[in-house]
């Protein structure tokens, strides 16, 4: 399994500024049971994030080496891409 995660370091929603939309609306995934939770990274690159401690709230719950990716990646006044790649051996 594999998504592009976004990091929105910038100060506006780059969603709400193009499109009139919250967040991305398309899944990234084919698989059902990670929908919420890819829902849940998406929002990351839509909504302005101001600090590390936002990444670590709102992934509350994840792998701690996902947020801490997420957080060394992070960079204030720039928008981030990276691909993550897990194994899923149940589909």
């Amino acid at each position: 399994m594999q998504m592009i995660v976004c990091l929105n370091g910038l100060d506006f929603n780059p969603y709400t500024e193009t499109l009139g939309l919250t967040a991305n609306p398309f899944p990234q995934t084919p698989v059902y049971e990670y929908s919420r939770f890819v829902t849940i990274v998406q929002e990351l690159g839509a909504t302005p994030i101001p600090d590390t401690n936002y990444i670590r709230n709102h992934l509350r719950g994840f792998s701690e080496e996902f947020i801490n990716l997420c957080c060394e990646c992070f960079c204030k006044g720039e928008y981030i891409e990276f691909e993550v790649v897990w194994k899923d051996d149940n589909h």
